[in-house]
């Protein structure tokens, strides 16, 4: 049961027969690659030390950690080892020489958007499972029966013309 699951799900997000190399692109190739960049990014992130803050050699460990947090939470300005901190003017901590860039949020981003390339495909792929009778015994009547409707629509279109 749990096998049969798995394989229905793997058959879900599989490629589709009725796409080209461009929309496998977009629904396929891009998030994985996106979704690779947002994991690769978060290991260094949330799973090591994003950044190391300078902190008083006093404090305790669960206090340079509360500092280290408060420092990756805010906004980050650069200090020359041989500037003293305390001569830094307040004014001066946030010029664009000194402005530290760093994203925090660039993981969730990345996440957000391998979800909308993909999600258009999953919307379209659960659409497509009753939409259509594509089976091999009633294609051709279902084609027959589109061919007749169609060409009653095109002699009714040019008697509305005359």
């Amino acid at each position: 049961m749990m096998i049969e699951s798995l394989i229905a799900m793997v058959r879900y997000l599989s490629p589709r027969q009725d796409d080209d190399a461009v929309d496998r692109l977009n629904y396929l190739f891009t998030p994985n690659i996106l979704l690779a960049f947002a994991v690769l990014i978060s290991f260094k992130q949330f799973g090591g030390h994003p950044m190391e803050c300078i902190t008083a050699s006093k404090l305790p460990g669960s206090w340079e950690e509360y500092a280290e947090n408060y420092c990756w939470a805010q906004d980050t300005y650069f200090v020359n080892p041989n500037e003293p901190v305390a001569l830094v003017q307040q004014k001066e901590r946030y010029n664009d020489d000194r402005r530290i860039s760093y994203y925090k949020w660039v993981p969730f981003f990345l996440l957000f958007q391998a979800a909308m390339f993909r999600l258009p495909s999953l919307f379209w792929n659960y659409l497509s499972l009753s939409s259509a009778n594509l089976e091999e015994t009633n294609k051709a009547h279902t084609i027959e029966v589109l061919t007749r409707h169609l060409q009653n629509a095109l002699k009714f279109h040019r008697r509305v013309l005359k």
